[in-house]
């Protein structure tokens, strides 16, 4: 996953998930979240734009997360934040943690060396780096140290190689504490280092050592890779009126660029078509309500409104196994009988397409890119195949825009949506499901 924020001076971060992994990616969001809240002043509300490669930034911070190490039910990651000022590198921090994701716990680096040795270590790195140590007694010609790396900052980077030799990465000079122009990295023999080691640390470089199987957790259903709608800007692909021939086309378009859309299925086209609709849940998209005729609700009966909804929700469970957890109103007609009868939340949309209308992807497309912003519903009809035509270079607009494209239950994740209550976005404008 890459982002950034907007402005001169931007945040930009690329960070790996594991799928599966749910509390990883919860904890890695949460510390993600803070250092963009704390850039923002604020809040951070995600912005649609191309990710600045860190090597191009010459002003901001950059944050980079990368799994280092996968054995068994053990993962290692290195978390590092560089701040640029005019070109020069200003400051730079890492942090290498090691999750065993079968029990929860978190290592440290620190918690990988006895506490009693950090002075042997830090003599013996101070020697390889080439740099006095700062537990040597100043002499007539060294004045002391003035801003000495502590102990907790020398251990945030500590590894091991896969020979089990200790590998530990500094960014600040042993004896002053003056940033290095660049990191560096001291790799040490296992023989030379074997009384340093903790307990802890033995037990990781032997899982290392071992180089078993990473344990992988199941993965997400569908295969929809993790995401996060309040970092990252989000957009749902959404298509109303099938299934139908054209949304056979429509699924290898999706399928050809690994994006997972939104399908609000009409009831009496389920019926003729349940091998479609079969197709769509089977693919890993998400399938909706759009009632079992398309009626105008606002002119039906509560009980008649009932009978629309579960028509097609009864439809749509017999032929995909799929209970619809949303329904669309036809038209986005919708009222108060409408609300309390419907059973489900309404899924209205803020970027309409008007694909129905003009049928000409020159024309529907640059409607799309001008209204669309992160947290939208785009609607779409799967039924015309003008607006299947236009797919492939819609999702490369958006794509390319900086948008990641996502269901319904992945743009409204961890946001309780109420049943009859309508929703036309994610975010804080009116309307809209506001996240955390």
């Amino acid at each position: 996953m890459t982002t950034r924020t907007a402005g001169t001076a931007p945040t930009v971060a690329t960070w790996q998930y594991i799928s599966g992994a749910q509390t990883f990616n919860r904890q890695l969001d949460a510390r993600l979240l803070s250092i963009f809240d704390a850039r923002a002043g604020g809040r951070h509300e995600p912005a649609a734009l191309p990710a600045t490669p860190a090597a191009l930034l010459a002003d901001g911070v950059s944050v980079t997360h990368e799994i280092i190490l996968a054995t068994g039910s053990v993962v290692g990651s290195r978390f590092v934040q560089t701040t640029m000022a005019g070109g020069v590198r200003t400051a730079r921090s890492e942090e290498i943690t090691y999750e065993d994701l079968s029990t929860g716990v978190v290592t440290g680096g620190a918690s990988l060396i006895k506490p009693a040795m950090t002075s042997t270590l830090r003599t013996i790195l101070g020697d390889a780096i080439g740099a006095a140590s700062p537990t040597q007694a100043p002499g007539p010609d060294r004045a002391p140290p003035t801003d000495s790396v502590s102990d907790a900052e020398l251990l945030t980077a500590v590894a091991f190689t896969s020979a089990g030799d200790l590998s530990v990465t500094v960014h600040r000079h042993l004896g002053t504490g003056a940033a290095l122009p660049t990191s560096v990295t001291v790799t040490l023999n296992a023989a030379a280092t074997a009384e340093v080691i903790s307990p802890a640390g033995q037990a990781l470089r032997t899982a290392v050592i071992s180089g078993a199987p990473f344990k992988a957790p199941q993965p997400a259903p569908g295969g929809l890779a993790p995401v996060n709608c309040d970092l990252v800007a989000c957009a749902a692909l959404t298509y109303d009126d099938g299934p139908n021939a054209q949304t056979t086309r429509l699924l290898a378009i999706l399928d050809k660029h690994r994006v997972f859309a939104t399908f609000f299925q009409q009831g009496g086209y389920v019926n003729a078509n349940p091998a479609v609709a079969k197709a769509v849940a089977a693919a890993g998209h998400t399938i909706a309500n759009h009632t079992m005729s398309h009626p105008y609700l606002t002119k039906l009966s509560p009980a008649s409104i009932e009978s629309e909804i579960k028509g097609a929700q009864n439809a749509i469970e017999k032929a995909t196994g799929v209970v619809p957890a949303y329904v669309r109103p036809p038209y986005g007609a919708t009222n108060k009988s409408v609300a309390a009868s419907v059973g489900l939340p309404q899924i209205l949309w803020d970027v309409d397409s008007m694909d129905w209308q003009s049928k000409n992807k020159s024309v529907f497309l640059p409607r799309i890119m001008s209204l669309v912003k992160p947290g939208s519903i785009i609607l779409q009809h799967d039924v015309h195949a003008s607006t299947v035509d236009g797919q492939s270079e819609l999702i490369a607009q958006l794509k390319g825009k900086g948008f990641y494209l996502v269901t319904l239950p992945e743009l409204f994740a961890g946001i309780d949506l109420k049943p009859g209550a309508s929703y036309k976005c994610r975010g804080t404008a009116p309307g809209c499901a506001a996240g955390r």
